[in-house]
């Protein structure tokens, strides 16, 4: 008996040897006319303290929860022979939901008829506008994206109905800045990250480097070290779990802005954790999560003209998995 059980125990360690020895080669594989939807969840879970409080809000700190969920499809209208890919991403749905001291907010494409509420009115206007869009994306097979083309048009829709509707202008500001070319490169690279170049194996890391910014943020640069935990599946059909490690830094602080003469500046644990699923046959991620602190500190003016602190510390949670048809 003891030695079958020892025999056991051999053959499992050789099962796990030979999956930490398998290597797999990481790329996106698209087909001419394939489309994939991906339902993505970004929750942005914030904590203010030091700004002054709303009418009627007790004093203390003010803690804001967000949430927007959308299934984004992606077309491949073109695939050069070496796996290089022309994408047309399509927004088929939106879900917008808030939760704050001034009370809550559902806004949900997929719900029809209109809200009572005038500002869950404003938003559907604009998520409207936003349904049926497509943006276009050049992006080589281990996911680095050399063009968009499209988002600015979709944001200069956007502006159209906030000239015609001001009330929609607060809701408005957030998603314009979401919907320049830039912008959704920045994104796009951090829902497709770049893949790693020549074959990996458990234990394998290579890195990955992002930028972002806008006036309100200034210049914001991480980076990334991807590592892969395992090899999971069977070696017809390889699944790789990523673990991903981000750190972020403010490499430019804006200049004042607006009335209040607003300056923010990033603190220096700024950091995110995640992991993706890999389907390595079929070249696409299954699932990814993503978890970012980002505490930050704004100086502005108060009413009385003097310098007022307002410290944010703001964590986003990101998922994303595969729409399976």
């Amino acid at each position: 008996m003891k030695r079958v059980h020892t025999l056991a125990v051999l053959v499992l360690l050789s099962i796990a040897t030979a999956a930490n020895a398998q290597t797999v080669t990481l790329r996106y594989h698209w087909t001419k006319g394939e489309s994939r939807s991906y339902r993505t969840t970004t929750r942005t879970d914030s904590t203010i303290t030091g700004a002054p409080a709303p009418p009627g809000a007790p004093p203390g700190p003010v803690t804001v929860t967000q949430s927007m969920t959308q299934v984004l499809t992606f077309t491949a209208d073109e695939v050069t022979p070496e796996g290089a890919v022309t994408l047309r991403q399509t927004f088929k749905s939106i879900r917008l939901e808030s939760s704050g001291p001034m009370g809550k907010v559902l806004v949900d494409s997929a719900a029809p008829g209109a809200a009572d509420d005038p500002t869950a009115q404003g938003i559907r206007k604009l998520l409207d506008a936003m349904l049926g869009e497509s943006v276009t994306i050049d992006m080589a097979p281990d996911g680095a994206v050399r063009r968009v083309d499209g988002a600015s048009r979709i944001a200069d829709k956007v502006a159209k109905i906030v000239a015609a509707d001001p009330s929609t202008g607060g809701a408005a500001q957030g998603l314009r800045s979401q919907l320049s070319d830039e912008a959704l490169k920045s994104a796009l690279e951090q829902t497709f990250p770049r893949l790693a170049l020549p074959p990996v194996k458990v234990v394998d890391t290579w890195t990955g480097q992002l930028a972002m910014g806008n006036p309100a943020i200034g210049r914001i640069s991480g980076r990334s070290i991807f590592t892969v935990k395992a090899i999971e599946g069977t070696p017809e059909a390889p699944l790789a779990r990523i673990a991903i490690a981000l750190t972020l830094r403010q490499d430019v602080v804006p200049p004042p802005s607006g009335p209040a003469a607003m300056v923010m500046t990033l603190g220096s644990a700024a950091k995110g954790a995640g992991e993706l699923l890999f389907d390595v046959s079929k070249g696409q991620i299954r699932t990814s999560t993503m978890k970012t602190d980002l505490p930050s500190s704004v100086i502005m003016n108060g009413p009385d003209g003097a310098p007022t602190t307002v410290d944010n510390k703001t964590t986003i949670t990101m998922t994303m998995e595969l729409v399976e048809k």
